[in-house]
């Protein structure tokens, strides 16, 4: 099997009293297959599934082109909401404020690496952090969505994420590129 990657922005471990909250209130580990290590959070920038490693160097390297063309920026943690049916989510993430800036990032690198990787391109941008996905119980779920006192996070870089299944954390930073 081909190794998987994604593109994305880590997000501190700070975040980890917000989302024990989160999974307490709403018991996710009891409805819910995976809850991403804390080390895992991210807001997922492109995902780009196999990857062959012939088209890693040129992909590295047009991603180091954009990330000299953007500067850093903060984004806005500001809710929790979910994906799905209020009445059982099929994830259920920390809602991040759209920007300009955020989506402005997130366009660049996805017509760019899409046309390099000759994959076609969505254009639906949903800025998250996934904190519970992939549901085991048919129970009628409790999540209400809701706005949290507004959290700034700085974002100085983002990062080529291999995925790891069989692991904890799942995710490696095989690279990071900083912005200007």
């Amino acid at each position: 099997m081909q190794q998987h990657y994604f593109i994305g922005i880590p997000i501190p471990s700070t975040f980890k009293d917000t989302v024990e909250l989160f999974k307490m209130k709403y018991q996710l580990e009891t409805a819910y297959k995976v809850i991403p290590h804390v080390e895992d959070l991210h807001v997922t920038l492109l995902y780009l599934g196999a990857v062959s490693d012939e088209h890693l160097p040129s992909l590295k390297s047009r991603l180091a082109k954009i990330a000299v063309q953007h500067r850093a920026f903060p984004i806005t943690v500001n809710g929790l909401s979910y994906f799905g049916a209020a009445s059982g989510p099929r994830v259920v993430y920390l809602s991040v404020e759209q920007s300009i800036t955020l989506s402005s990032l997130q366009h660049e690198i996805e017509h760019s690496v899409a046309q390099q990787l000759e994959k076609s391109i969505s254009e639906r941008f949903t800025p998250h952090i996934t904190i519970a996905k992939k549901r085991k119980t048919t129970e009628a779920s409790s999540i209400q969505k809701k706005k949290i006192h507004p959290i700034e996070v700085p974002v100085e870089s983002f990062s080529l994420f291999a995925v790891h299944p069989n692991q904890s954390p799942k995710y490696e930073a095989i690279q990071t590129f900083e912005l200007s």
